[in-house]
Parts: C-alpha cells; structure tokens; sequence
C-alpha cells in the first residue's frame, strides 16, 4: 500500500473518531439542555472546542497528504492548492486502496451527517427553551412596556401592550 494512502487512511479514521466524539458531547449537550445544567452546557462547549481544534489540524494534515500524494503521482495542477476527496479517490488506481478510501469517505460522511442532525435539534431545543423562558417571564412580570416617551401622570393614561406571544402576526 502507498505510504500517502495508508496516512491518509489513518488520518480519515482520527477525523471519523472525532466527530463521533463530537456526537456523543451532542448527546450530553441535550441532556444538558434539558435538565438547564448551565454549568455542564459550558463543559461540554470547551470539549467540543478542543475537538474541534483537533479536527482542523486533522484535515490540515489530510489536505498536505493528497497534495503529497498526487504530487507523487504526477497529477499535480498548478491552479488547484487542495485537492478533494473525491478526486483522490479518483486517481487511486489499486482496487483495494480505492475501496478503503471511499469506506472511510463514507463513514466520515455518515458521522458528520449525524453531527449535524444532532446539532440543528440542539438549536432548535435552545430555541423552544428561550421561548418558554420569555413566555413565563411575560406571564410573570406583565408585557413589556414599548412606550419610549413619558406620559402625562394627571390624564391617567392606560398602558394596554400585548406581551410577545399574545400578538397578532
């Protein structure tokens, strides 16, 4: 096996790790999330940073060896710095290094699919949270008061705003 390859290999497979690690802190981040474990959200949010700086170096590292590789295989165009993916998958021409590589293409995509997936629904759970909380706060406190200007106390004028989610849209 092409020692470009095999590296590449090796580094794809780091990259997978990483984002399945991505995904279990996701999970935690949920349960987090749903228990309002301030404390935790912020833990898991400095793991994911670190993942995260980890997975750059990763795909820097992945990024020098395609060029390395198609340098190596002559297939090298001026214009084009990086190389995807795809096109190295391509230019492999040993049946069992193509295959290895599209395998681990395709569990990467599969793990970053499910990254993302877990993501949008964490946001969206933010989001449903913030609502709730500015819900109650309506609730409990009374409408906000949208007047800027001051009012004159002896005509006793009535503020009758409607809260954030008793509005028409």
């Amino acid at each position: 096996m092409n020692e470009h390859i095999r590296q590449i290999l090796i580094i794809l497979q780091e990259l997978t790790d990483e984002h399945k690690q991505l995904v279990e802190y996701g999970k935690a981040k949920t349960e987090a999330i749903r228990n309002n474990n301030i404390d935790g959200i912020a833990y898991i949010s400095n793991k994911e940073k670190k993942s995260l700086d980890h997975i750059v170096e990763l795909e820097q590292s992945r990024a020098y060896l395609v060029g390395k590789y198609m340098l190596s295989q002559k297939m090298v165009n001026r214009q084009q710095r990086t190389y995807k993916m795809e096109q190295l998958i391509q230019v492999v021409f040993h049946p069992e290094e193509k295959l290895q590589l599209q395998r681990m293409w395709k569990e990467l995509g599969a793990a970053v699919t499910e990254l993302q997936d877990l993501n949008e629904f964490n946001q969206q759970l933010v989001k449903m949270t913030l609502e709730y909380l500015h819900f109650s706060q309506d609730l409990l406190l009374g409408p906000e008061d949208d007047d800027y200007t001051y009012h004159r106390a002896v005509q006793g004028m009535v503020n009758n705003r409607s809260g954030r989610f008793n509005i028409k849209m």
